[in-house]
């Protein structure tokens, strides 16, 4: 009985929790940022490893993952239409974990095991991410883009103020009707709400998502998912700051967007998103070796410090920036992450 009753413990404790996270979403983002942002204050500051500063912000983007869940639970949040599996949600699972962790996992296969032991992680954690997307894309989700991570962060206000029932829930759900022609969302004469409880706003409908599926989408797709893997055999091939290991994967992705650009109008607005992202992400190549090396480097040096120099109370900003831009140019502007 002695053993049984730490174990009872913890389950209560854990209940405990799941209705605290259910009930206070919004204290719970507080904490989250509070612990995110803790990461960014201690990077460096401990024995000078940046691996606790990873290693606290890959705990925290698992905690709010974690906490997603439990909320999505409570409201009853479906599972999306696209994934007709449980495979699917699994992959999902594990591609997101790795997203947040891979990076910690990288500075402690180099604290541990040296340069040989953090490519040969780097190695493994891409062939799994690759081998994921690739069954995501083939079977599992229609041919459409795989968001990054794949299970993003919970729109938490958007979920509480759905599964509340209130007035305008309950008319747009089961008292309304939509005209064929134009779209226009009325109410039936039997779902209108008591007077007192009438707020007379336009009512909202949501139109359903048409997801293309066309062959076009599983080329350019599978271009984004094969590029880390077709960089770091470049960079075997080539070496890390080689002009042809710099090139290679940035024509992989121009080309992979072009082919969506061209076929824009054929995806759905969360491909667009997701499009419109993998855009500005291509900003990150001014941040990547052998560029920021030959060019962006001093550029961005002068500019900072010119910054400093010239806007009162800025200074001291500019200096923590300029000594940590050293730091996140070797740690996170690499080619094979996203």
């Amino acid at each position: 009985m002695e053993s049984v009753t730490p174990w009872i413990e913890l389950r209560n404790l854990y209940g405990k929790y799941v209705k605290w996270v259910s009930s206070n979403p919004s204290a719970l983002g507080d904490v989250e940022m509070t612990v995110k942002w803790l990461s960014y204050f201690i990077a460096g500051k401990i024995n000078n490893s940046p691996a606790v500063s990873e290693l606290v912000y890959s705990l925290s983007n698992l905690l709010v993952f974690f906490n997603d869940r439990i909320i999505e639970k409570s409201n009853g949040v479906a599972v999306q239409q696209s994934e007709t599996s449980p495979l699917a949600r699994q992959i999902k699972i594990v591609l997101t974990t790795l997203d947040y962790c891979e990076v910690f996992i990288e500075l402690s296969a180099q604290k541990i095991w040296g340069s040989r032991g953090r490519w040969f992680l780097i190695v493994v954690v891409q062939t799994i991410k690759c081998i994921g997307r690739v069954i995501l894309t083939m079977f599992c989700q229609n041919n459409n883009i795989i968001q990054n991570p794949p299970i993003p962060v919970l729109d938490r206000k958007n979920l509480v103020e759905t599964a509340r029932p209130d007035n305008s829930t309950f008319q747009e759900l089961t008292d309304t009707v939509v005209l064929k022609r134009s779209g226009r969302v009325l109410r039936k004469v039997e779902g209108a709400p008591p007077i007192v409880a009438r707020t007379f706003k336009p009512l909202k409908h949501e139109p359903v998502v048409i997801r293309y599926g066309g062959r076009f989408i599983r080329t350019a797709e599978l271009m984004y998912i094969l590029k880390p893997l077709i960089h770091l055999a470049c960079v075997r091939r080539y070496g890390f700051k080689s002009w042809k290991s710099y090139l290679v994967p940035m024509a992989i992705d121009v080309a992979s967007l072009r082919i969506y650009y061209k076929n824009r109008e054929d995806l759905s607005k969360e491909q667009k998103q997701e499009l419109s992202r993998r855009c500005v992400s291509m900003l990150l190549y001014l941040m990547r070796s052998p560029f920021y090396d030959k060019y962006s480097k001093q550029r961005i040096a002068s500019l900072l410090t010119g910054i400093g120099n010239k806007v009162p109370l800025t200074g001291t900003i500019t200096n923590l920036i300029l000594s940590y831009i050293p730091h996140w140019q070797e740690t996170y502007f690499y080619m094979w992450s996203t």
